[in-house]
């Protein structure tokens, strides 16, 4: 069985994840599950991608029907299997790729390859916005299977406002961060985030992790992949999408696309799009931060009246 070298990115990500001993022995035995997956299911195996840190996709072809396919080997059982659910539950709505095979008892799974599965990386086109439109309302099609037991979206939330935390008290970006005055934004925001979870109406199932990275370009729509998986407000599954962006376009004109999609409103989806712009705001990335900073600067506090 020719199994494909892990590439050095990926073993860096994991390492940095679960730490030098246990990023290792995982790593150590990732040769082996693939073999034994590739023959199990009857794959021939062609690269390894190399990016994410949580888990390790296989590109590779069913022998028997010829069909492009992905072998995902998570990490962590529980996460690889809320994930395997929730893709297969959005397959049915043509929202993301079909699952082929997986095993409950470790987490992995095979699903569909999509083609040409190049990265919707947004640019400078609002016909990108409708893309993603049509993206969000397949996710959340009627009559969709049940979901797995999801967390609450504040958990996901309060995960991404900590590392905003950590990352607005680093040495390094002191000069940016007071450009920007974002440690009085990073407060405002707590107290914008606090008032729209406690004013979430209708909860939905989420991907709440919907970012360009994991949504992939399909002959003719997008599709995702990678979700965490939780329960909330929509408008912060857009939110998101509209927050981290590099391209030209900026953060309110995407909003000004979105402004009329039905699952949508308006006032709560620039709120929501205020706490993640300020959660997300990475100075050490340029085109990003320079976006997110013209956007957060033109905020007030006012934001809060208007939920």
């Amino acid at each position: 069985m020719n199994v494909p070298t892990i590439p050095e990115r990926l073993e860096a990500a994991i390492i940095f994840l679960r730490g030098e001993d246990d990023g290792r022995a995982w790593l150590g035995t990732l040769p082996d599950q693939l073999a034994r997956y590739a023959q199990r299911w009857g794959l021939e195996l062609e690269s390894i991608a190399d990016n994410g840190a949580m888990s390790c996709c296989a590109y590779c072809t069913e022998t028997e029907t010829g069909r492009a396919a992905v072998l995902k080997i998570p990490v962590d059982i529980e996460a690889g299997n809320t994930e395997m659910q929730m893709i297969d539950r959005w397959s049915a709505g043509n929202a993301a790729p079909s699952v082929l095979r997986q095993d409950v008892n470790t987490g992995v799974f095979l699903m569909t390859r999509i083609i040409p599965g190049t990265v919707a990386w947004p640019g400078g086109d609002p016909v990108e916005s409708a893309s993603f439109a049509t993206l969000l309302s397949r996710l959340n099609s009627p009559d969709l299977p049940e979901p797995p037991a999801l967390k609450d979206l504040a958990d996901v939330i309060e995960m991404r406002m900590g590392w905003a935390r950590e990352r607005f008290d680093d040495p390094r970006f002191v000069d940016a961060i007071q450009r920007i005055n974002g440690n009085q934004h990073l407060a405002d925001a707590q107290v914008v985030l606090d008032k729209l979870l406690t004013t979430t109406e209708q909860p939905l199932v989420l991907h709440a992790d919907l970012q360009a990275k994991n949504i992939l370009q399909g002959p003719d729509l997008w599709y995702t992949i990678d979700p965490l998986g939780a329960v909330g407000d929509v408008n912060a599954e857009a939110a998101l999408w509209v927050a981290i962006q590099d391209g030209p376009r900026t953060i309110g004109e995407r909003l000004d696309d979105l402004a009329k999609h039905p699952l949508l409103t308006p006032n709560r989806l620039l709120a929501w799009t205020y706490v993640l712009a300020v959660a997300e705001y990475r100075p050490y990335l340029p085109a990003s931060g320079e976006r997110i900073e013209r956007f957060v600067r033109a905020m007030n506090r006012g934001i809060i009246d208007s939920l």
